[in-house]
């Protein structure tokens, strides 16, 4: 015979119902905690600049993004140059994401255009039923730890599923191997944490082939490597550039996997430097990577405001190369390989004679992101690498 539950034990069992969904599965995020997530995610808020998206890509669930949190994957990027003898040229890029997904362009952004504030009520309005929120990125960076504290309870208080992961940068080292278990936690939430892993794997494999070749390097013959970058903001206020200091990513590429030596040995990232200091540095090898804004060789060896920088070595001798084109480029991104690679090239360009990056980038948007080659072409060039092709690179 059966029994009438009473009102309040029905009560209790619907409010676990409602909780613990029948179909919902369990993510430990990079804080410790545990999320209850629909099993088939459908709506996701994205807050960071781009490798969620990468990796969303890669899993082939990037259709379950409902609205982001970067402005890049929104704009349109354009630079003109001028050199001394009145020749122009100008560089267009787009975020890897908005040129692989345009759609993009039509979701809601929680952030503002500037990048600095969330807009909580936006977040709410679209009720995701998961927010991915990377700290460590443009959009919530490492600088204000208090602000990125309120930032996550306001969104926990909004009742909304928050998994937060952290970029490399938020821990203030310069070690990439945090990414992997970025990967994995965005693959356990669609319930591909295997596939996730054999992309962070992937990845890997190109740090790991790069140690293989500069493993044996003495110390007297590794070149002295500066990321210059040529933000005009630091040029209006008397400025040459900014560098990146041992404790960076940048610098864990230069030293710790390309086997080079970082030319500025100071701590902190985007640190101002004046010309005289540059030439104090006078590094064998200058990379540009993003900084607010594209930078091609072109710039540094041509533009009449590099005039005074004109004699340093690796300007002479032609050694400086541009990064690929990553706006709001705060932390790494699935396309590090490639940086990796520029830099080790770059520093060791005999060592690398028999890997064409021009082609190798072909190659990873291929595998990566699962895309044909016209396809895999017309990405790089909105990376703006087509200068590899120009020298052979």
């Amino acid at each position: 015979m059966c029994r009438k539950l009473a009102l309040p034990a029905l009560a209790f069992l619907l409010s676990l119902a409602l909780a613990f969904p029948a179909s919902a599965r369990t993510v430990t995020d990079m804080r410790g905690k545990q999320i209850t997530l629909p099993d088939t995610l459908t709506r996701v808020a994205t807050i960071d600049d781009g490798f969620v998206e990468g990796v969303m890509t890669h899993l082939g669930v990037i259709d379950r993004v409902d609205m982001i949190g970067s402005w890049s994957m929104k704009r349109d990027y354009k630079y003109a140059f001028e050199a001394e003898n009145g020749e122009t040229w100008e560089h267009r890029g787009w975020n890897t994401m908005k040129f692989l997904h345009p759609w993009l362009n039509d979701k809601v952004c929680v952030n503002s255009p500037q990048g600095n504030v969330i807009s909580f009520e936006a977040l709410a309005a679209g009720n995701p039923e998961a927010v991915i929120l990377r700290l460590g990125d443009c959009t919530v960076g490492a600088g204000n730890r208090e602000a990125a504290a309120r930032t996550v309870e306001t969104i926990e208080a909004l009742g909304l599923p928050l998994v937060v992961i952290y970029a490399p940068t938020w821990f203030r080292a310069s070690d990439l191997s945090s990414m992997k278990e970025e990967g994995r936690i965005i693959g356990a939430m669609f319930g591909m944490e295997d596939k996730a892993a054999a992309l962070m794997d992937r990845l890997a494999a190109t740090e790991r082939l790069i140690r293989e070749r500069t493993r044996d390097i003495p110390e007297a013959e590794k070149p002295r490597v500066l990321y210059m970058g040529l933000n005009p903001d630091i040029r209006k206020q008397g400025g040459a550039g900014t560098a990146h200091g041992v404790d960076t990513p940048e610098s864990y590429i230069i030293e710790n996997v390309a086997g080079a030596k970082n030319a500025f040995t100071g701590t902190g990232a985007g640190v101002p430097m004046s010309a005289e200091q540059m030439y104090a540095l006078d590094p064998d090898v200058i990379l540009l990577p993003t900084s607010n804004g594209y930078h091609p060789p072109r710039e540094l060896m041509e533009a009449p405001y590099f005039r005074n920088l004109r004699e340093l070595r690796a300007v002479r001798e032609k050694r400086v190369y541009a990064m690929p084109w990553s706006p709001m480029n705060c932390a790494r991104r699935v396309e590090y390989p490639l940086d990796m690679l520029i830099v080790a090239k770059a520093a060791y360009p005999d060592r690398f004679r028999d890997i064409n990056v021009y082609d190798f980038a072909l190659n990873f948007y291929r595998d990566i992101y699962h895309v044909d080659d016209e396809t895999a072409r017309a990405l790089r060039s909105h990376q703006l690498l087509d200068w590899m092709k120009d020298i052979d690179f």
